[in-house]
């Protein structure tokens, strides 16, 4: 389970990296009806494509979500933004307090969907050390994942 979060996860990272807007006619029929069935009420923005599958961005309930398929239109994962800690679930804002990072500038959070259940994705940053060069050697990233609940279906 670790594993495939993490994957899941580096999968999320590199999104805007490599990721390319294509047009919805070279997007396969399979990926175009498994989202729709999935986010029937979604409002779809556009569609990227990467080398490990498509991914649609798309508002739901005024959000901006991605949502991940392979190029033969399984579902792999949704991703959301969460704006700040304090819009975190108890259980997993008590897990971030208590992991060491606290302290961290948070970059962003994402709250990753997928079939087994769903995570938080916090970006951190360990914060300005400037040295007399004014050079951040000090300064480290890290990615946090905290798990939520499993799924329930």
């Amino acid at each position: 389970m670790k594993k495939l979060m993490a994957a899941i996860a580096s999968f999320i990272l590199i999104q805007g990296i490599s990721a390319q807007s294509v047009s919805i006619e070279n997007v396969p029929r399979s990926v175009q009806s498994a989202f729709y069935n999935q986010f029937p009420p979604a409002s779809l923005k556009k569609w990227e494509v990467r080398k490990e599958g498509y991914i649609a961005v798309f508002k739901l309930d005024g959000r901006k979500q991605y949502a991940y398929y392979t190029a033969d239109g399984k579902w792999v994962a949704t991703e959301t933004r969460v704006r700040r800690t304090r819009h975190l679930p108890a259980d997993v804002h008590t897990a971030w307090l208590n992991s060491g990072y606290a302290d961290w500038y948070v970059h962003n959070i994402r709250k990753l969907e997928t079939a087994d259940g769903h995570s938080y994705v916090m970006h951190l940053n360990s914060g300005s050390t400037l040295d007399a060069n004014k050079v951040d050697a000090l300064n480290r990233d890290h990615v946090l994942v905290l798990a939520g609940q499993p799924a329930l279906f």
